[in-house]
């Protein structure tokens, strides 16, 4: 390959101070760290930095020795050179060139809505990484933007990649300081803004931060998939592989990506680097919607909006939201606001979203959902869309409907049809729990994040359909002699979706239509092959069912707990192929609060002191990786 070909490695722009209290206590951020392994998270940090510093360092170099510009100005944006690849192809980055409010739902939960909630990001912190610069003087971002790696606003009132930038951060953020219509969807959440060329690196350390770990990120921008070889679309490749092992080593933290710009009629498999991981969520840009319950043919596909699938045939994009005519801030002055369209606005949506989904489980429930649930819970509550039942490669799993989410996070609080379980499957586990069906449409989900598979990083084979799944969970359910299976993409030509054996997505939805009241069903859980590190997390989510507090038998369990109500004792049971050694016992009530703590194996503790009520039980095993969390109830 010649070096002085300049190839265009773009982050496309899917166009799309002071911070009040954040909703995260002490004691919460140490509990969500205290999942993390930080001596390897920094590690990773440090090889990440060194990795963008060396590609930069290196891009400089070329650039003076081929005549490599540094900024390529193109027709409404411009291309920054930050880097090259293995191959010293030049990597340039570009921006993916309240109607939002409506299409996500969240209308309906931002105070004064329909539904009686008062979510609009109070307390919380949304991470954002642009190309451009944040007009923070905005009157509506002054004071909610904190920009964390010296990439302030220079003062340039035309750069598109600055409107971009801050027409972004106001779609997520924005605070309506004039107008309400032109607030963005969690209006009272903050924002910690980062440049985007050190990306990863800076990804992580902000995720696994000891004071303030983030837990969404949005990033609209990517590569131009027209201006590289064929075999890197849809493929895996160590872009997508590096943020795989970002969220693997932060299980709580959920970047969201655009999808690009770049389809041209119904053209698939345009998707490239991150656009291929199997742990971001990634997103299309569809029209305005205008009902809060959308029949699948009033949810139109914009005109632009790549498609996937992936190599390997996994759903991807994962989920889709308005991005067409969005309106948002500006940078051109204080209170100037614009319209964009582009799959960049359709991914601070989806980012903003989230963030209100972990304010009201966090308000529920007194702590955060590992990412894995909540990107099972947007999927599992995803409106229908596309020209078939289930997924496609398009819409990913539907139309988000933050609504349907927060709802679904009520009922599993209150126990009236619906569960969010977070589980651990060990290596010849399974799990099973019987509900009884309605009557009506059951729907059943898990959802993991996924390990990197050694191996799995594509380095050249055009549409190679090699699954890059590391840990293949399955789930099913069973009534009677009759099996139920979860959708996946069909492998032939129109990808049309079936329901059969999952091997590559690392989620996995099951629907039935219609159940028979008052009957059993057996909810499954197991495996193939061998567990990467013996051990997997997962959620698991449900609706459409009744008797949601029976008995689950855990086979294989490592660590026994029971009874379960509990009235004097909780008592403990351990594999005799775990070691004792290190085994931290800890209780906390449905605030977070710590009320129970033994660092030490015992066989049973003492509740007769706490009062009657829902409690959160994590058994760890430091030195051997393993982690495991059980609601109790305590009467």
């Amino acid at each position: 390959m010649k070096k002085n070909t300049v190839k265009l490695f773009m982050l496309a722009f899917a166009i799309g101070g002071s911070l009040t209290a954040y909703s995260q206590t002490k004691e919460q951020a140490a509990k969500i760290l205290s999942h993390y392994d930080l001596v390897k998270t920094r590690e990773l940090v440090e090889e990440l930095r060194i990795k963008n510093e060396k590609s930069y360092n290196r891009a400089m170099e070329l650039a003076e020795a081929n005549g490599w510009p540094l900024v390529i100005k193109m027709d409404g944006y411009n291309q920054t050179l930050i880097g090259v690849t293995e191959d010293d192809e030049p990597i340039y980055i570009q921006p993916y060139n309240d109607a939002a409010a409506f299409t996500a739902r969240v209308n309906l939960i931002n105070s004064g809505g329909s539904l009686g909630y008062d979510l609009n990001g109070q307390g919380m912190i949304v991470g954002m990484w642009e190309p451009g610069k944040v007009r923070t003087s905005h009157n509506d971002l002054s004071g909610a933007v904190t920009v964390k790696d010296g990439a302030v606003f220079d003062g340039d009132n035309t750069s598109s990649d600055n409107s971009h930038a801050t027409h972004v951060a106001g779609t997520m953020i924005g605070r309506g300081a004039v107008n309400q219509n032109k607030r963005g969807l969690a209006y009272q959440a903050n924002m910690f803004a980062y440049d985007a060329a050190n990306d990863t690196a800076e990804a992580l350390a902000a995720a696994t931060d000891p004071n303030q770990p983030i837990l969404v990120s949005n990033h609209s921008y990517g590569w131009n998939p027209a201006q590289w070889p064929e075999w890197r679309r849809g493929a895996y490749t160590s872009e997508s592989a590096a943020w795989d092992n970002i969220c693997s080593s932060a299980p709580y933290y959920q970047p969201v990506f655009a999808a690009g710009n770049y389809r041209v009629g119904e053209t698939k498999d345009w998707l490239i680097s991150d656009g291929t991981s199997k742990n971001l969520v990634v997103v299309a840009a569809s029209e305005r919607i205008f009902s809060s319950n959308p029949s699948p043919s009033a949810i139109t596909m914009s005109n632009f909006s790549s498609y996937g699938p992936t190599d390997d045939r996994r759903v991807k994009p994962d989920i889709a939201a308005d991005g067409v005519d969005v309106i948002s801030c500006d940078s051109f002055n204080n209170t100037s606001y614009t319209l964009k369209s582009g799959t960049s606005m359709a991914s601070p949506g989806v980012a903003a979203s989230l963030l209100l989904m972990q304010q009201h489980y966090n308000n529920e429930n007194g702590n955060f959902m590992r990412a894995s649930t909540l990107r099972g819970l947007m999927i599992h509550t995803a409106d229908e869309a596309g020209l078939y039942d289930g997924p496609d490669h398009r819409f990913g799993w539907g139309l988000i409907d933050a609504a349907a989410a927060v709802q679904l996070i009520t009922k599993d609080k209150t126990g009236t049809g619906a569960l969010i379980e977070e589980n651990t499957l060990n290596q010849g586990g399974s799990y099973t729990k019987t509900v009884k069906g309605t009557g009506g449409k059951m729907k059943v989900t898990i959802c993991w994040t996924d390990p990197f598979k050694p191996g799995s990083v594509n380095t050249g084979s055009n549409n190679s359909t090699t699954p890059v799944l590391a840990n293949n969970l399955d789930v099913r359910v069973t009534k009677g002699g009759e099996t139920f299976f979860p959708w996946r993409l069909n492998n032939i030509v129109d990808l049309a979706p079936i329901k059969a054996d999952n091997n590559v997505d690392n989620v996995e939805v099951i629907e039935i239509e219609t159940t028979e009241a008052g009957a059993d069903y057996i909810i499954t859980v197991t495996h193939k092959n061998s567990l990467q590190g013996g051990i997997q997390n997962y959620a698991l989510i449900a609706d459409g069912i009744t008797n949601i507090n029976g008995v689950s038998d855990k086979e294989n369990s490592l660590v026994g707990v029971y009874p379960n109500p509990a009235t004097d004792v909780l008592n403990f049971n351990l594999s005799n192929s775990l070691a004792t050694e290190g085994c931290i016992i800890t209780l906390y009530d449905m605030q977070g609060r710590q009320v129970k703590r033994v660092e030490k194996f015992v066989g049973s503790i003492d509740v007769t002191d706490l009062n009657s009520g829902v409690y959160m039980l994590t058994v760890e095993l430091p030195s051997q990786n393993y982690s495991q969390t059980e609601k109790i109830v305590i009467n």
